[in-house]
C-alpha cells in the first residue's frame, strides 16, 4: 500500500475497520454510520471507518484502530489449524496489506507472527499448485480462495511454467512489454504523405 498510484493499494485502504473515536466528530455521523440518528459521533463511540480515514485519524491521536474480524483470535485459531482451506477472497481480499497496515498502529507482535505464519503456510500450497499442472476446475476453485496478493504469486508461477514450456519447445516467448527501440522507419499516414 506504499505506492500512491496503485489501484490495489487504494482498494485495500477502502477496507472497513472499527475505530474508537477519542474525541467527538461533528457532522460525520450519517456518513460514517448511516444507522446513527445523530449527525455527530460522540467521544468513545466505535464506528466502522474506512482504513485510509482511520489511519489518518489515528496518526493525529483522534482514534484507535481495532482490526477487522478476520484478524481476531477466533479466526486466528481457524487459520492456524488449516490456513490452506480458508477463503480470503470473500472475507478480506487484501488480507496481508490490511493486516500490516493495522499492525503499524497496534504494534501487536502476535499479529505480525500470525500474518507471517499464514503467508508461509499458504505460500507452500501456491508454489506447489502454481508450478504443477492441475485441472481447470481445481485451478478455478483455488483462485476463488486466494487473496489478491496470493493470486498474483499464483499467476506468476503459472506464467513462468508456460514460458519454460515454450522455451523447451524452441519457441520464442512473447514479450509482455513494448519494445524499447521502436522502428525508425517512416510510415505513410492516411493521405499517403
Amino acid at each position: 500500500m506504499a505506492d500512491y498510484w496503485s489501484l490495489e493499494g487504494a482498494l485495500a485502504e477502502e477496507t472497513v475497520v472499527l475505530a474508537c473515536y477519542n474525541f467527538g466528530a461533528s457532522g460525520v455521523g450519517h456518513i460514517l454510520a448511516p444507522g446513527l440518528t445523530l449527525a455527530d459521533v460522540p467521544a468513545g463511540n466505535k464506528v466502522d471507518t474506512p482504513l485510509w480515514l482511520a489511519v489518518a485519524l489515528t496518526r493525529r491521536g483522534m482514534t484507535t484502530i481495532s482490526p477487522p474480524e478476520i484478524y481476531q483470535e477466533r479466526h486466528r485459531r481457524k487459520l492456524n489449524a488449516g490456513a490452506e482451506c480458508c477463503n480470503f477472497k470473500g472475507r478480506s481480499p487484501y488480507f496481508y496489506d490490511v493486516g500490516n497496515k493495522c499492525n503499524e498502529f497496534m504494534q501487536d507482535p502476535s499479529l505480525s507472527a500470525f500474518l507471517s505464519h499464514t503467508y508461509a503456510t499458504r505460500y507452500r500450497e501456491l508454489v506447489s499448485k502454481g508450478l504443477n499442472p492441475i485441472s481447470g476446475e481445481d485451478t478455478l476453485e483455488l483462485q476463488s480462495k486466494l487473496s489478491v496478493e496470493e493470486l498474483a504469486i499464483f499467476e506468476a508461477g503459472r506464467d513462468s511454467v508456460a514460458r519454460v514450456q515454450l522455451w523447451a519447445r524452441g519457441a520464442r516467448p512473447r514479450s509482455s512489454s513494448i519494445s524499447a527501440h521502436p522502428s525508425r522507419k517512416r510510415t505513410l499516414n492516411a493521405r499517403g504523405c
